[in-house]
This record gives C-alpha cells, sequence and structure tokens, in this order.
C-alpha cells in the first residue's frame, strides 16, 4: 500500500472511480493544454455504460475550464487495459488535435498513471503489519506514524471531519 491516504480519499460522488478519478484525470489533461480552445473525452467500457448515472460527465464538465468539451460515450467499447478507460484530446482552433491522454480510473478515484510510485509499506499482508507493530512499536499508530511521518495526523482528522459533516448533511 502506498499510504493511508490512498484509503481515505475526499471527493464527490456516488461513484469514486466514476467521478473522482475521471476529475483528476481532466484536471492533469487541461492543466498541460490552457491554450487549448476545446476538449474531448471518449469514455469506455464500464465507464460510458453506467457514467451518466454516476455523473461522470458533471466531474468532467465541472473541472474543465470555461471550454467547449465533447463527451463520446462508446459503451461497448473498451480500452486495453481496463474497462474504465477515458482518451482524453486538445483541440486548436481549426479543430486539430494537439494532444491526447489514455488514462484510467481503476477504483476509490485512483488512477492507472497513478500506480507508477511505489509503496511506502513494505508489509503486504496484514500478518505481517500485525507481526512489525509487535516485535518493534508499542501500538499500531506508531508504526503507521513511523512511515507516514507526524503529518498524517492532519490529514486523518481532515478526514474525519468530513465524514462527520457529511453525516450530519445527511441527516438534515
Amino acid at each position: 500500500m502506498k499510504s493511508l491516504r490512498e484509503l481515505y480519499r475526499i471527493g464527490t460522488g456516488p461513484s469514486s472511480s466514476h467521478t473522482m478519478g475521471p476529475r483528476s484525470a481532466t484536471l492533469a489533461f487541461t492543466s498541460n493544454y490552457i491554450d487549448a480552445i476545446s476538449f474531448k473525452v471518449t469514455l469506455y467500457g464500464s465507464l460510458a455504460a453506467t457514467g451518466k448515472g454516476h455523473l461522470t460527465d458533471e466531474a468532467i464538465r465541472n473541472a474543465i475550464p470555461v471550454k467547449h468539451l465533447e463527451l463520446v460515450w462508446k459503451p461497448d467499447e473498451e480500452l486495453p487495459l481496463h474497462t474504465n478507460g477515458m482518451l482524453f484530446e486538445a483541440l486548436d482552433s481549426k479543430g486539430n488535435v494537439i494532444g491526447t491522454m489514455e488514462e484510467y480510473s481503476v477504483g476509490g478515484g485512483t488512477l492507472l498513471s497513478d500506480q507508477t510510485e511505489g509503496d511506502i509499506y513494505k508489509e503486504k499482508f496484514t500478518s505481517e503489519i500485525l507481526d512489525m507493530v509487535e516485535k518493534n512499536y508499542g501500538t499500531f499508530w506508531e508504526y503507521i506514524e513511523s512511515v507516514e511521518g507526524e503529518e498524517i495526523y492532519d490529514f486523518l482528522l481532515n478526514i474525519w471531519n468530513t465524514m462527520d459533516e457529511s453525516i450530519r448533511n445527511g441527516l438534515k
């Protein structure tokens, strides 16, 4: 596992693979083409088949600067690496493609390109983590802090506050 930051993410719903992942990919792509006149995003496979109900289009629209956007839905086609594939295209004033990016939303708001970074936790199984804690640390949280650093507490407090606020909003 890379970090607890990967397990707990704050974003839009109702489906992190259909909103958070596409939104992050859109932001990453459009930031590289600020001079583009328009964008075309083609959604494939499962992402296209259920994306409208999961607000994928809204997540992408809300992440694109005020420019023209064309969304293409291809539920019966898949890109080679994952069923939640996306093809981004940046276009100039004549409609010429000036840049492309293929990306995949692989679940939990994670993009396939995110998975190139290394894990910060070397243990792969819960039993290994528990053994490490028992032999080298007084508590589980001391182990977490040794791997993540003290700043993990601020991150987790923000997650808790957001969850608490969501619950309160839901009850209203």
